[in-house]
């Protein structure tokens, strides 16, 4: 950023931006020089890893060691380990990093983010990190802004996974005047005829993450196609979901998902809070700060569906 300077304005000018960049982060300001900070990617070659592991590093200070696993647990293992009485902070983006933070690194201060489900990890005590899931009650308020009409939601779940999180969904939709049909799911082998039994009820169908739910990619289409076929508008969590397949004209038609380069700078910010003495205890697992919107505004208009045009400026990406 380009501050033009003189001799009446020069300093003030840079005491505000000071004061700014204090106000802005914390945590990097205030934190103490010589971090060693090990980061352990679950595989770098991923595009949302890769995203979030370069905004985080763009935002701490201190000295990284990076680890890449590229999705094989055994490249740890190979590679040389820092003592744990040599690392201050220990960064994992996805499970498998974790898993091996949690081995290797218990008693260290472990930050994570770009984990589905993170309650399923057994997080130690001093395990700080950014969730995947956004909050419920946002959602919600996209799904009545952008279709007014739509009160019956359809829920697939499973209760190893998500049946607390179906317990607070339910709470927050009903303050919002809808409704969650919800069906456990043992195995993604009962997703098809869960989706048939509920479907006559339901207004949309709400695709959370949840591997009991989806499983694989095959199951992903499945529950796609019988969407499509009985015109059931599916919301989901991930972009690609929203156009799967170049073949078939099956697809999500709304998407709210985190925001990847965000997720990165809140995990430093994270990070560097921690070092410093600042992290609030009360919040040691944060919402993602930001989100992405996609609509499928083709999908929207092959069903029919009655649409709050004044909503699509609040999307990032529309899909015609």
């Amino acid at each position: 950023m380009l501050i033009k300077k003189n001799k009446k304005t020069g300093g003030l000018i840079v005491f505000v931006w000071f004061w700014f960049l204090l106000l802005l982060f914390p945590g990097i300001l205030s934190a103490k020089e010589g971090n060693k900070i090990l980061l352990i990617n679950s595989n770098a070659s991923v595009g949302k890893y890769k995203i979030v592991q370069k905004e985080f590093k763009k935002a701490v200070s201190g000295k990284i060691m990076e680890i890449d696993l590229q999705g094989n647990v055994k490249k740890f293992t190979k590679s040389k380990k820092m003592s744990p009485s040599d690392v201050d902070i220990v960064y994992c983006i996805g499970s498998k990093a974790y898993h091996l933070a949690k081995t290797y690194y218990k008693n260290n201060i472990i930050v994570f983010s770009s984990i589905i489900n993170w309650r399923r990890l057994g997080p130690t005590p001093k395990t700080y990190g950014v969730s995947n899931e956004l909050l419920t009650r946002m959602q919600f308020y996209m799904f009545r802004a952008v279709f007014p009409g739509i009160k019956k939601i359809g829920v697939m779940y499973s209760m190893k996974y998500n049946a607390e999180w179906f317990e607070k969904a339910n709470e927050q939709a009903s303050l919002l005047g809808i409704e969650l049909v919800g069906e456990q799911i043992r195995n993604n082998r009962q997703s098809i005829a869960k989706l048939k039994k509920m479907s006559p009820d339901i207004d949309a169908l709400w695709l959370i993450s949840d591997p009991l739910v989806i499983g694989n990619k095959k199951n992903l289409f499945n529950i796609l196609r019988e969407c499509d076929k009985r015109k059931k508008p599916v919301f989901s969590y991930h972009k690609a979901f929203a156009r799967p397949s170049k073949k078939e004209n099956i697809g999500a038609v709304l998407i709210v998902s985190a925001d990847n380069p965000t997720i990165g700078r809140q995990a430093a910010g994270i990070a560097m809070n921690l070092t410093a003495g600042n992290q609030n205890e009360e919040k040691k697992i944060q919402h993602p700060a930001g989100s992405h919107l996609t609509l499928n505004l083709k999908k929207v208009k092959a069903y029919g569906l009655a649409y709050e045009e004044k909503a699509l400026k609040l999307f990032n990406d529309i899909l015609q």
